[in-house]
């Protein structure tokens, strides 16, 4: 029985690191980025967005770091197709629904033509795990 769930959990490991591989070289050649956006409407609409997905957003504490140019690869379950763009990353300390701070959790919005495509984050401090929150 151990035998088989090492089997099965060896499995799952092997296909998530395969989601985390980067871009091929074909990949890289035809990337496209899509417009720039300036530092201040990517916070703006970054903070749109923590608007519709935190559970108390009026108690969120919101440090951005600088956007720059990059990828982000989709879960496999998600189809695994890389998405190029301008990513902004945040760090988001925010009250649960019991009322205690999360503690600064990393998020991570993703813009292509000066929209928001897709938003990730980390929604708990015992699970590192990044989900997607949004997508346009």
């Amino acid at each position: 029985m151990k035998t088989i769930a090492k089997g099965v959990l060896m499995i799952l490991l092997l296909s998530l690191v395969g989601c985390a591989t980067a871009p091929t070289q074909e990949e890289l050649a035809k990337a496209d980025y899509g417009t720039p956006i300036s530092q201040a409407e990517a916070e703006v609409k970054a903070r749109a967005v923590l608007q519709q997905v935190l559970h108390r957003p009026d108690s969120a504490q919101i440090a951005f770091q600088p956007i720059y140019t990059g990828y982000v690869r989709e879960h496999l379950f998600q189809g695994g197709k890389v998405r190029f763009g301008y990513i902004l990353p945040a760090e988001v300390n925010t009250k649960n629904f019991l009322g205690f701070d999360t503690g600064y959790l990393p998020y991570m919005f993703l813009f292509f033509n000066g929209e928001i495509v897709s938003a990730y984050g980390q929604v708990s401090p015992r699970d590192s795990t990044q989900l997607r929150l949004y997508e346009r």
